[in-house]
């Protein structure tokens, strides 16, 4: 058995099945196998399908190919990836195994051999061509020769104009380091006096402000009641220039002035009816009749006065509590600037007296100060009010008799009772 084992010219995949496919035909082989890198088991090939025009590695041009073998009757070819240490990655194994006994005879082996040189020596033939050439060699060195020298004074000029910018660079940055420093002590000198400078006019300011917290602490009433006294102002001119109730305020009258309005035009249409019914008794009816007649629109017309006359009055009163409250903001505004007076006063006194204000004195300056006035009981009575008080105020003296006992009461009693009560 002859055995051949030689390197070869690594292939792309396609390439190499393409030639694997041409040994297989030539050998008589009836089928190929193929492993991959990474494959679990190698992949079967027949001859004669179209496998081999269609799967992926017949226009492949990476280099995924592990292994290859052809098998035949007592032969046995095999193309595989050269794994030594020492191997070259541009080279495969391609190993050929013929035993002399019914082997592939001479003629294949002939035709199979020149199907591995054109399939994997031919850029190589054709590179060595090219050395046996005297000339063509002596010209393709003396190129070479011209690229090298080149190629050395182009790198001696880069190297040369490097050189030229750093030392270019570096005078650059030199001189821009010194006026950088230049700048920076120039800054660092004005920096250092306005630093002094700030720290005076903050000193001269500490100096102001403890004298002004000592002005203060001096007069810090003072200045705290003049400050809540602007605000309190400021509050109650606010108050004054908008002095109007509530929405919820007005929104609570509403019912009362819709009852009035409902009531009114009920007793303005039962009156107009029986007036109208008056109007229309027979000309011969009784008196009884004419009276009881008229007795309906004169009870109405009563009714309807004496809802008009509350109304009025629940409205004029209505109007007087809303004076009173604006009369009485007015005189809480006075009190307070009266109030802000006497406190001053009292105060100077005080500083220029170094002692209290007498009692006297202030009790003469601050007479009625936030003292309501008295209320005009008059405005809530009722005209039958009006006419006990006229009897009573005019009565010398009332005996009253109780069971058992009798009360007299002179003009003097009855004006402290009616204080009392007020």
């Amino acid at each position: 058995m002859a055995d051949y084992k030689f390197q070869v010219p690594r292939l792309r995949d396609a390439d190499l099945l393409s030639f694997l496919q041409s040994a297989s035909e030539m050998v008589d082989a009836t089928s190929c196998s193929i492993s991959e890198i990474g494959s679990a088991r190698g992949e079967q090939f027949p001859i004669s399908d179209e496998k081999w025009r269609t799967h992926p590695l017949a226009s492949s041009d990476r280099y995924t190919i592990y292994s290859a073998t052809i098998g035949a009757a007592n032969f046995n070819l095999v193309v595989e990836r050269n794994i030594a240490s020492d191997a070259d990655f541009a080279f495969d194994v391609l190993s050929i195994t013929n035993n002399p006994k019914d082997g592939v005879p001479p003629e294949k082996v002939s035709r199979l051999n020149q199907l591995i040189s054109d399939s994997f020596l031919a850029n190589t033939d054709q590179n060595a061509k090219l050395f046996h050439n005297s000339q063509s060699f002596t010209l393709l060195m003396k190129s070479h020769q011209k690229m090298i020298e080149q190629l050395q004074r182009t790198v001696a000029n880069v190297g040369e104009q490097a050189a030229a910018v750093r030392l270019r660079l570096e005078e650059e940055y030199n001189e821009r380091n010194a006026q950088l420093d230049a700048q920076f002590a120039t800054r660092q000198t004005e920096a250092e006096k306005t630093i002094e400078e700030a720290k005076r006019a903050l000193q001269r300011t500490e100096e102001e402000l403890a004298a002004r917290q000592k002005d203060l602490d001096d007069r810090s009433n003072t200045h705290a009641r003049r400050e809540l006294h602007q605000e309190l102002k400021s509050k109650i001119v606010a108050r004054s220039n908008k002095f109007q109730i509530t929405p919820e305020t007005k929104s609570n009258r509403t019912p009362i002035h819709l009852g009035v309005i409902g009531s009114s035009a009920v007793l303005v249409g039962f009156l107009a009816y029986y007036a109208n019914a008056l109007s229309s008794l027979p000309a011969g009816a009784t008196t009884a009749q004419v009276i009881i007649a008229g007795l309906k629109p004169v009870g109405l017309t009563v009714a309807l006065l004496g809802l008009i006359a509350w109304y009025l009055r629940w409205m004029n009163r209505w109007f007087e509590r809303y004076a009173d409250a604006e009369f009485q903001l007015k005189q809480f505004d006075l009190d307070i600037d009266r109030a802000s007076w006497v406190v001053e006063a009292a105060l100077e006194w005080r500083l220029s007296q170094e002692k209290s204000m007498p009692e006297h004195l202030l009790e003469t300056i601050s007479r009625n100060l936030f003292a309501r006035g008295e209320k005009d009981e008059s405005a809530d009575m009722h005209p039958a009010d009006y006419l006990a008080s006229a009897i009573l105020g005019r009565a010398s003296g009332v005996n009253l008799k109780v069971p058992g006992a009798e009360i007299s009461l002179t003009g003097k009693d009855l004006k402290r009772l009616q204080t009392d009560e007020g």
